[in-house]
């Protein structure tokens, strides 16, 4: 089960979201006929660590196995979803490609492998600038990622 409830007319849940960087390129995603991209990822499962989560995830979504390097940012998101008043935990983390693993680089965006309705490619971290893309902090945060991890509120 999820990582996500309803009280009222609130939604509440813990997500987890994976920055894979290659060739100056990142892993990101977009529905199918959508200008908005966000950062691969999904909903943390009750008794499962956000690494665990993350892992799963993407197998889930690219077909490849990823490993966690370490935790680059957390962020509370406040926004509406639905109708309902949303609040949303992410724990962004930095990973790379276990040994053998591929997400093809055809310079085309791919059917995503656990929703028909979402593509998944590689964007040049030059084009992050002039697109829509969710967190909004990643296009400063992404050209330093810190070794500290780094915090954000979004409120919408």
């Amino acid at each position: 089960m999820d990582w996500l409830f309803e009280i009222d007319n609130n939604i509440c849940d813990l997500r987890v979201a994976g920055i894979l960087v290659k060739n100056n390129k990142i892993v990101v995603q977009r529905d199918k006929n959508g200008s908005e991209y966000a950062i691969p990822g999904g909903h943390v499962k009750i008794g499962e660590t956000t690494e665990e989560a993350l892992i799963r995830e993407y197998k889930e979504e690219t077909g490849a196995d990823v490993k966690c390097e370490r935790l680059l940012w957390t962020e509370e998101c406040f926004w509406e979803w639905n109708g309902k008043r949303a609040h949303n935990i992410c724990f962004y983390y930095l990973i790379n490609l276990c040994e053998g693993a591929i997400i093809p680089d055809k310079d085309e965006f791919l059917p995503h492998k656990d929703n028909g309705n979402v593509v998944i490619g590689w964007m040049p971290l030059k084009n992050i600038e002039d697109i829509v893309i969710y967190p909004e902090f990643l296009k400063m945060e992404i050209h330093n990622l810190e070794e500290c991890p780094k915090h954000f509120i979004s409120k919408e």
